[in-house]
């Protein structure tokens, strides 16, 4: 099935914004890292504003295979630049439940 630019930039903007929307919700559960979440969140929307204008130009293509190649890579790239950026997210989260448990068994230790 052939790719056309609008399914490609709401793949984009698709899997970008949930990046977006877990890095608020991990500023809002732990707020000591609001300005790390806030950083990912930047560095989600600077990719997807370079990864669509990428797909802008890829559209601007004549031959349609050179196109559709272009459209599948894009979609990659995306994908890629997404599970990365929610990989720090996730790292962040595991930091802080960590943080969070070992404390909890400090404390039990020492009452």
């Amino acid at each position: 099935m052939p790719l056309h630019f609008d399914n490609v930039r709401k793949a984009v903007h698709a899997m970008l914004n949930d990046v977006v929307e877990q890095g608020f919700k991990h500023s809002l559960e732990f707020p000591n890292d609001s300005e790390s979440a806030h950083k990912i969140i930047e560095n989600a929307n600077t990719s997807l504003t370079d990864i669509i204008n990428f797909a802008r130009k890829d559209n601007l293509m004549h031959n349609a295979d050179v196109k559709q190649e272009a459209f599948r890579h894009t979609i990659k790239q995306a994908e890629k630049t997404s599970l990365k950026l929610l990989s720090e997210i996730q790292q962040m989260r595991r930091h802080q439940i960590m943080t969070k448990h070992k404390l909890k068994k400090s404390d039990l230790v020492t009452k």
